[in-house]
């Protein structure tokens, strides 16, 4: 099946001692509440798909706990796990004693480590822009039901595997005049390669002190990994910037780009049994 060539274990490590290096520097990057894609894209829609937000929620690859304090203060209770313990460390201090969040080293690709999640079972989960980073997805498929109740949701967010794949998908940029004379400028995506899995290197934000892996998959590994496993599809949302602010702009920006969602939300149910 597709979902098993999209496992790439043997670079496992390195995508975590990349976090561990990137943590302060994400951190900061991240502030209190997550960069401008994770608060006009990625959050929204989580809460969207994850909506009514239930008593006790996982999250999985909480990073600097920013998705974690926005659904605590909206009344739920988070338990937030992370497989970099540096991560951890810089969430607990940027989010205080009060949150009543409950903080968790877990290593997402590990199974075990996934069953035996504590504080469960939980009313839902969410694992936001970290599946792409996760040498292999198929352990959290596999343990996350163990946790979760019956029926209950989870959301999980990706860099659209259509559009938004590193080296691969290329923004471009063309000035053109108008019939009145007016000079405008439009862009788009190109890309050149899909269909393959494979690992490529680069940054989640620009100036971390190190590179860290990315395992790309296309939609039939994504979501053949999770089919496999006993999940179900029934949400999916493409959300992308509202390119509001195009005037003037003549650089590619993903901002810019209306029409083209560079993320991908996708809400799993597992069939259970």
């Amino acid at each position: 099946m597709r979902g098993v060539m999209s496992e790439f274990g043997e670079a496992n490590g390195e995508s975590i001692e990349a976090w561990e290096a990137n943590a302060e520097y994400w951190d900061e990057f991240q502030g209190d509440e997550g960069s401008s894609w994770q608060r006009e894209l990625v959050y929204p829609a989580t809460m969207e798909l994850l909506r009514p937000l239930p008593e006790r929620l996982l999250e999985i690859a909480c990073g600097n706990g920013a998705f974690a304090r926005i659904a605590a203060r909206a009344g739920a209770r988070v338990t937030a796990t992370d497989a970099s313990g540096r991560l951890l460390e810089l969430a607990r201090a940027r989010t205080g004693d009060e949150s009543g969040i409950t903080w968790a080293r877990v290593d997402a690709t590990d199974e075990a480590a996934v069953r035996g999640i504590a504080g469960g079972p939980f009313g839902a989960a969410a694992c936001n822009m970290a599946l792409m980073d996760m040498a292999e997805i198929g352990p959290l498929f596999a343990g996350l039901p163990a946790v979760l109740e019956a029926g209950a949701p989870f959301a999980a967010s990706v860099l659209h595997p259509a559009f938004c794949r590193g080296p691969d998908a290329r923004l471009f940029w063309e000035r053109f005049e108008s019939g009145d004379g007016r000079q405008l400028v439009t862009g788009g995506v190109k890309v050149t390669r899909y269909k393959s899995a494979g690992v490529g290197r680069g940054v989640a934000a620009r100036g971390q002190p190190v590179m860290q892996p990315y395992f790309d998959r296309p939609l039939e590994a994504l979501l053949g990994t999770a089919f496999e496993r006993g999940w179900v599809l029934d949400g999916l949302m493409e959300p992308s910037f509202s390119g509001e602010d195009a005037e003037g702009r003549t650089q590619p920006d993903w901002k810019l780009l209306p029409e083209i969602p560079p993320v991908l939300v996708m809400r799993f149910r597992h069939r259970g049994g």
